[in-house]
């Protein structure tokens, strides 16, 4: 649904809009599943992925994307609300990712959202282990 209400990924060849999708894919997993209800039930698996894999790239990346991509959504959602949540899924920036972030974050630097995030990521990994 994410993608089919976004004008950037509508009338483009299969093999385009791949390579768009798989660089948006945290925007595109993670507001699906926020929006969908998801990602407080991820809590367990996230504290298991930050305990077992290595640092996740922020934004997350292809692999990590259904699974942390909500994290980021979240975290807009709280800072920003859901309106800013869903602007950022419905537009994607045509300068690409990062600067989608900076926006929706109302210009913060990146290196401040992704320090953010990675605090948000870990208070959700600790609430997983309290709520077990």
């Amino acid at each position: 649904m994410i993608g089919e209400s976004n004008p950037q990924l509508r009338d483009r060849t299969v093999a385009r809009r791949l390579l768009v999708e798989l660089r948006w894919a945290w925007l595109l997993e993670g507001a699906a599943r926020w929006f969908a209800g998801q990602t407080d039930h991820a809590r367990p698996a996230i504290a298991r992925r930050l305990r077992e894999g290595g640092r996740p790239a922020f934004p997350p990346g292809v692999r990590d994307a259904p699974l942390l991509g909500g994290t980021v959504i979240d975290l807009l959602v709280r800072e920003r609300g859901e309106r800013a949540a869903a602007e950022l899924a419905c537009r994607l920036h045509p300068r690409g990712p990062r600067r989608a972030l900076v926006k929706a974050f109302d210009g913060r630097p990146l290196s401040m959202i992704e320090q953010g995030w990675r605090a948000h990521l870990n208070r959700l990994a600790s609430a997983s282990y309290a709520l077990s």
